[in-house]
């Protein structure tokens, strides 16, 4: 891809007002078929430690190996495909209250090469400072994270630069991520107050008014989304599929799931498979 001949310099006043909503570190053993386009409300920052696969962002699809970049604008749908073979690793970082401007493109592609080693040596420091949880630890997770876009904005493609955009509270975009990586499990209202630290009869009203619909609705349609791609594109059983996307019960699952699409799973894989 074309490359950026002069830096574009992001000042501190466009970020100050940015929010860090999380710092994730794949597993390297998780199923392929997990992976599904989603989005978020808030940029996300995706960095490659090791491994190779490939990178599906809207319409588009490319590979990725060790050391690429991805930065993905809110609400634009992509997902990653690891190679079985060589099963990618990566760190994850989520920023609300920015946005790429580029032209005509949501998002921004980077192989960072020899320069790589200073800014997975920044990535380290991010995931360890933000796990670790230590006193200021949020403050210096933010900082260094402001300088690693900036070393990215060095060698990003043509025209690309970040510039302030609607937030979202960070304890909702935690909230409705923590259902993203979670719905196979059994997650309760209650579970999820306690998970961000909020009241949860506060975290549905604010939930629903951010993102249209309850958490529990988000679940639910979280859940139905992931059940089509596996009548669409697997062979189980609607058994295993109700199980595989967190549902005690086939009949719950089929209830559901035609409360939600208006027809049976069955029926809907008859739609795909003829």
């Amino acid at each position: 891809m074309e490359r950026l001949k002069q830096a574009t310099a992001m000042d501190m006043d466009s970020f100050r007002n940015a929010e860090l909503i999380y710092v994730n570190r794949s597993d390297a053993d998780k199923d392929n078929w997990m992976a599904l386009k989603h989005c978020h409300h808030f940029l996300e920052f995706f960095y490659v430690t090791s491994g190779a696969g490939q990178f599906l962002v809207e319409e588009q699809q490319f590979p990725i190996r060790k050391n690429d970049i991805v930065l993905v604008n809110p609400n634009v749908e992509h997902t990653e495909l690891s190679d079985p073979q060589q099963p990618l690793e990566y760190v994850v970082i989520g920023i609300s209250g920015l946005l790429l401007v580029e032209r005509e493109q949501p998002f921004a592609y980077v192989t960072m090469h020899d320069s790589g080693q200073q800014i997975l040596s920044y990535v380290h420091n991010v995931f360890e400072e933000y796990t670790g949880r230590q006193q200021a630890y949020y403050d210096i997770c933010k900082n260094l994270v402001h300088i690693l876009l900036q070393l990215v904005l060095r060698q990003v493609v043509a025209g690309l630069h970040v510039v302030p955009a609607r937030k979202v509270q960070r304890e909702l975009a935690q909230a409705r991520n923590y259902i993203d990586l979670h719905f196979k499990s059994e997650i309760t209202l209650d579970l999820l107050a306690g998970e961000v630290h909020m009241n949860k009869y506060y975290l549905a009203h604010a939930f629903k008014k951010t993102y249209g619909v309850s958490p529990v609705k988000y679940l639910n349609m979280v859940r139905i989304n992931t059940a089509k791609f596996l009548l669409e594109s697997t062979s189980s059983s609607i058994a295993d599929i109700a199980e595989m996307v967190g549902c005690n019960s086939q009949s719950y699952f089929s209830q559901i799931f035609k409360k939600e699409t208006g027809i049976s799973p069955l029926d809907y894989r008859k739609l795909y498979t003829g």
